[in-house]
């Protein structure tokens, strides 16, 4: 396996999901729970495994889509999908970055009260972290296309006629050459050369 298969983009878009990963580990919210009154405060961290009911498990399949391209291109196997890979790369990943930016704007959770208990969640380290990863990696797919030659408008030309992209489907049919008309009939005179 020789890392130069790899281009640019991919190499960006691998580190960060890598980063990505780890960071899902770290405390992406920290709540604080108060009681009446101000009589107890505590606070507790939780990471994005636990914060989240479901944008962990997006953030996770973007990640193993990311590797499994890196691991695809540098393993120089022959996968065909009928579209950029590197575009579902730069798709997933900035998908993940609208997320994560959304729960750092409006945390999970945040301001509930039960019988005069109220919890403040903030956003913690760990998400501004993977949202710098996750735009790692948008940013990684979207240079591996350019590296390519594919945008987002061939992709959807490519998803709307159904073909692959640039190893993708066989090019339809072209149709066959006219034939070319017969020679002119000969004169119908002597059949000699013509008189100068």
């Amino acid at each position: 396996m020789d890392a130069d298969r790899l281009s640019t983009g991919e190499k960006i878009a691998g580190a960060s999901a890598v980063l990505l990963f780890i960071f899902m580990f770290f405390d992406w919210f920290t709540a604080e729970v108060s009681g009446r009154g101000g009589i107890f405060t505590a606070s507790v961290g939780g990471n994005a495994w636990e914060a989240f009911s479901w944008i962990d498990l997006l953030i996770l399949l973007t990640v193993v889509v990311t590797l499994a391209v890196v691991v695809i291109r540098h393993s120089n196997a022959i996968v065909e999908p009928p579209f950029s890979i590197n575009a579902a790369v730069a798709i997933l990943g900035g998908l993940c970055v609208l997320l994560i930016l959304y729960r750092i704007i409006d945390p999970p959770g945040s301001g509930e009260e039960f019988q005069g208990v109220s919890i403040d969640i903030s956003a913690s380290v760990g998400a501004f972290l993977g949202l710098l990863a996750a735009a790692g990696i948008t940013y990684g797919g979207y240079r591996a296309m350019q590296e390519e030659g594919t945008s987002f408008g061939d992709l959807g030309d490519q998803l709307s006629s159904g073909r692959g992209g640039h190893a993708g489907g066989t090019p339809p049919q072209q149709p066959p050459a006219a034939t070319p008309p017969p020679p002119p009939p000969p004169s119908s005179g002597q059949g000699g050369p013509p008189p100068q």
